[in-house]
């Protein structure tokens, strides 16, 4: 705002008053406006929204302090600055002026350097204002915007992944993204009647540029489970992809499992995610550890998708989740941990796993978001 001419309105009762300081005010390069009293100020200002007001106190029909009070209420959040000139003097006649909605406060007879140099500081002071004021419209657009474009890229990345294709009888997910969009992806297959393949993949990072990673994985993931592939063909055209779009320093940490419900087995084939956890009645009878390195990692000659087969007694349960399960942290920075997640499988027993799971973190994280997207998935192996 230095060096913009400003609109200045002055209320005075004395037309020599009026007069003087509209002549110095057009000298200094800026707009007068004139009022003669406070309700005449009052109207003026709601019409000319003026840059600075000066404001006489003793006039009739409204004096300068209710004019003041009149005035800020229409000013909503913007700031206009206010100086009283007064010929009243004592402290408590300024007070009442600063705290009526002053800025300011001039003692009558004016001196015009001293005006000026007020006019000045209150021009400077208004223009950092409207510097901010711009400053926080643009960063207030480039959220609104972030956010529409985080919704769109929301929607897209649940039809990319199917998510509807998790409403299966066997299958139960909850998850947590640790920011608007999650890095985790859940997805599931059923090609045959009694086949399931599931897909647990947690992509390095967070938000959507972690979630991007994931659409090659997904897309991948889909077309060849539905086209009933082998886990072993599935993770390494996943890891092929992986390896020759993404950069070095990315990859996905994945668990894929495939199930025969008829003959009871499950497969699985575990890249950097956390031990897949096998549960009955009992407790946990068989872990599937992590054996190969995370997809995107290693070139085709030497990523190793050998997977691992176990019969299971039926009543089973196959619990896989994401490393956001074991670094979740509570209000006094204590991680839910191997202990909490045992003693979540311990507990409640008539729950399935991923229901006691989902439970205990809850109530570990206490309402607040984990560290690392958090994703648990329960794979039920039925009677």
């Amino acid at each position: 705002m230095p060096g913009k001419s400003l609109k200045i309105l002055v209320v005075d009762d004395t037309e020599a008053n009026l007069g003087l300081f509209g002549k110095f005010i057009r000298r200094q390069g800026h707009e007068a406006i004139t009022a003669r009293n406070g309700r005449e100020a009052v109207a003026c200002f709601g019409e000319h929204r003026p840059d600075l007001v000066l404001m006489d106190v003793m006039m009739p029909e409204m004096d300068g302090y209710e004019a003041t009070r009149q005035i800020r209420s229409l000013c909503n959040d913007n700031w206009i600055p206010i100086i009283f000139m007064s010929a009243k003097v004592s402290v408590d006649d300024q007070v009442m002026g600063l705290e009526a909605g002053g800025d300011d406060y001039l003692t009558k007879p004016v001196n015009l350097k001293i005006l000026a140099a007020k006019i000045d500081a209150m021009q400077r002071i208004a223009g950092l204002q409207q510097a901010l004021a711009e400053t926080a419209s643009e960063l207030q657009q480039y959220r609104d915007d972030a956010e529409a474009e985080m919704r769109l890229a929301t929607r897209l990345m649940e039809r990319i992944t199917h998510r509807n294709a998790l409403a299966d009888p066997l299958l139960d997910v909850w998850t947590l993204p640790a920011v608007h969009m999650s890095g985790d992806l859940v997805a599931a297959v059923r090609p045959f009647p009694d086949r399931l393949y599931v897909l647990l993949a947690d992509a390095t990072g967070h938000g959507l540029s972690a979630a991007l990673m994931q659409m090659p994985v997904s897309q991948t993931f889909h077309d060849m489970a539905h086209a009933g592939h082998s886990v072993s063909s599935i993770v390494t055209a996943i890891n092929h992809q992986l390896r020759a779009l993404m950069p070095r320093d990315r990859f996905v940490a994945a668990t894929l499992v495939s199930f025969d419900e008829g003959n009871r087995l499950f497969e699985v084939w575990n890249g950097g995610n956390p031990e897949a956890l096998l549960v009955n009645a009992e407790g946990v009878v068989h872990r599937f550890e992590p054996r190969a390195a995370p997809l995107g990692i290693l070139d085709d000659g030497d990523f190793d998708a050998r997977t691992e087969i176990v019969q299971v007694p039926g009543g089973c349960e196959l619990l896989v989740y994401s490393d956001g399960v074991l670094d979740a942290d509570d209000a006094q920075g204590d991680s839910f941990g191997e202990s909490g997640l045992a003693l979540a499988i311990d507990l409640h027993r008539e729950q399935g796993v991923c229901q006691r799971v989902a439970a205990a973190l809850q109530e570990h994280l206490g309402g607040r978001s984990g560290q690392d997207d958090i994703s648990v998935v329960g794979i039920r192996c039925p009677l």
